[in-house]
């Protein structure tokens, strides 16, 4: 095996989408140790990448293969793994090599076998999104029968949040959406109501929707536009969690003390390898029950990374998460 070399988006240099390439003769990294590698089928393009590619973030230094999920087939596996085999259908999540290439390694605790009723195109969109929403409705210590609200639900966070929300239980889930067809989206992966956040009556329709007992729990995905209209609807006790945005965000205490409303924040890099597998076992349990069906968005082949991340750009409007296909 040594001395292969495979297709892999490796970034030189931080900076614009334009400067995006595949290299064609990347080496393909030998499995060490607990570790398996993947043959990629799909990859999942998230907002991080966007911008890791731009800016960097944490350990990314160029160079290195941009990518933190996808899905493939097991090449071969290292010393030590016991629970992947070569040819198991599998989708990995922060892996040790980027995924934007036709291998992937990756430690085995962060490699789960993909449902025999999902595609590859399917795996890939699965892995960020949903567990991201598995983990915000557990720091929401989200119980069976309470109201849920997802704001920007038709990006692939969002409709995993709704999809999720309502295959555990929630009595209610509202989403928000800015084009048709991103809350045709969201009706279709479950939520009650779909409001379009661009009307001039949406915060009264919100009110109007969740009534004087406000809403349990809310996915928040644009907190800069949305803090005080999350606080004014959140019910007694109810739980804000927060997935981030760029930017400052204002707030006004006395919102959050006389509901003694909780915010939190929601990241997935501080879950342990137990946390992770419990997060499988859920989505696992969603496919086979028939209520978890990840929606692919747009489809870009490998060599169109550029173009890939220049749609994320610049739509108005998410309509699911966008997939790299490696072949």
């Amino acid at each position: 095996m040594a001395g292969r070399t495979m297709r892999a988006v490796v970034i030189e240099e931080l900076g614009s989408a334009q400067t995006m390439k595949v290299n064609p003769s990347a080496p393909v990294p030998l499995p060490g140790a607990n570790q398996v590698l993947i043959k990629m089928k799909a990859v999942g393009i998230n907002e991080l990448d966007l911008r890791i590619r731009a800016t960097g973030w944490r350990w990314y230094t160029p160079p290195f293969t941009l990518g933190i999920d996808g899905a493939g087939v097991i090449d071969s596996v290292g010393e030590g793994v016991t629970s992947l085999a070569t040819g198991d259908r599998v989708y990995v999540f922060q892996p040790i090599t980027g995924t934007y290439a036709e291998y992937c390694l990756a430690d085995e605790s962060r490699v789960f076998k993909l449902h025999d009723k999902l595609t590859f195109e399917e795996g890939a969109v699965m892995p960020n999104p949903y567990m991201c929403g598995i983990r915000a409705l557990t720091r929401a210590n989200f119980k069976k029968g309470e109201t849920v609200l997802v704001q920007g639900a038709s990006g692939g966070f969002g409709l995993a949040a709704v999809q999720l929300a309502r295959g555990l239980g929630a009595s209610k889930v509202v989403g928000s959406a800015g084009s048709e067809k991103g809350r045709k989206l969201v009706k279709e992966m479950g939520a009650d109501v779909v409001l379009d956040y661009k009307s001039l009556t949406f915060k009264q329709q919100l009110r109007d929707t969740f009534g004087p007992k406000g809403v349990d729990v809310i996915i928040e995905t644009n907190v800069d536009v949305n803090f005080e209209l999350d606080m004014e609807l959140a019910a007694r006790m109810g739980r804000i969690v927060v997935l981030g945005k760029r930017g400052q965000t204002l707030c006004t205490p006395q919102n959050l003390v006389y509901k003694e409303t909780t915010v939190m924040g929601c990241a997935l890099f501080f879950c342990d390898a137990e946390t992770r597998k419990r997060m499988n076992e859920t989505i696992y349990r969603g496919v086979d029950e028939g209520w978890l069906k990840p929606y692919v968005g747009t489809k870009f082949k490998l060599e169109e990374v550029s173009d890939s991340h220049l749609h994320v750009e610049n739509r108005r409007g998410a309509s699911g998460k966008i997939i790299l296909l490696v072949e």
